[in-house]
């Protein structure tokens, strides 16, 4: 399997967040049923941290489905974040389920829910669900239902599963007040905000926690444009600060 350096590792910035990624990419992935993909399109690329490569399943009437093995670890999946490809908005998934596993052979399903068809691209959106049982191996299926009917072809830039941190809370009001677009985008975008809180900073880490940026807010007015120097493609991260809180938001870089 194919390693790349580039995961997303929310860990690094745990401190501000109620989550953390489970999956990276130097676990093992396999498919669940048949995967008919194109070179460099297959379940490899469904961790991978870069919402620029996929997986595309030519063939899903059988279901697009992959299991991780988290390496002896387990943890309790709360959440499931899903990103929509870069083209061919109609092979976007419309229902996913996510199951447990313990042994690898007999799995538990934990979650279902619709994913409702959308034409933007490189869209990131999460879906929280009940779980209290920690799993050592994990598996995503996208059913027979795409957003094309009958074209019987599936298409997920990424897939991210998330385990609460116990004992931190994120500020969810901070957080909804605080926009970021367009997101997806090419390191510029505008810091949109609606709150009454002074905010103070915004620091941008990489998806490994390497520090890239610090902005000064103590000027800021409701929004600021943002020019992320010297800035390749892949997920990085927000961390906006105000008085007396703090949230963190994803920006994806193409």
């Amino acid at each position: 399997m194919r390693k790349k350096l580039l995961f997303i590792a929310l860990l690094s910035v745990a401190f501000l967040q109620a989550q953390t990624a489970i999956f990276n990419p130097t676990m093992t992935v396999s498919p669940f049923n048949i995967i008919n993909a194109p070179a460099n399109e297959g379940v490899d690329e469904i961790i991978d941290g870069d919402a620029n490569t996929k997986l595309l399943d030519f063939d899903e009437n059988d279901g697009t489905g992959f299991t991780v093995d988290l390496g002896g670890a387990s943890k309790i999946a709360t959440s499931i974040e899903i990103i929509t490809a870069n083209d061919a908005e109609g092979r976007d998934p419309q229902d996913f389920e996510v199951l447990g596993s313990n042994d690898g052979i007999a799995f538990t399903s934990i979650a279902t829910d619709v994913i409702p068809c959308i034409s933007t691209r490189f869209f990131a959106r999460t879906y929280n669900f009940t779980n209290s049982t920690a799993y050592s191996y994990y598996r995503i299926n996208f059913t027979d239902n795409e957003c094309n009917p009958g074209e019987g072809i599936i298409q997920v830039a990424e897939v991210q599963l998330y385990e609460p941190i116990l004992g931190i809370t994120e500020d969810t009001l901070l957080k909804n007040q605080i926009s970021i677009y367009p997101n997806s985008n090419n390191g510029f975008f505008t810091l949109g905000y609606s709150g009454i809180q002074n905010l103070t900073e915004v620091k941008i880490f990489s998806s490994t926690g390497k520090l890239i940026q610090v902005i000064d807010l103590k000027h800021f007015n409701n929004s600021l444009e943002i020019k992320l120097q010297n800035i390749s493609s892949g997920v990085y991260f927000a961390q906006i600060k105000a008085n007396n809180s703090a949230t963190v938001k994803k920006i994806i870089v193409n």
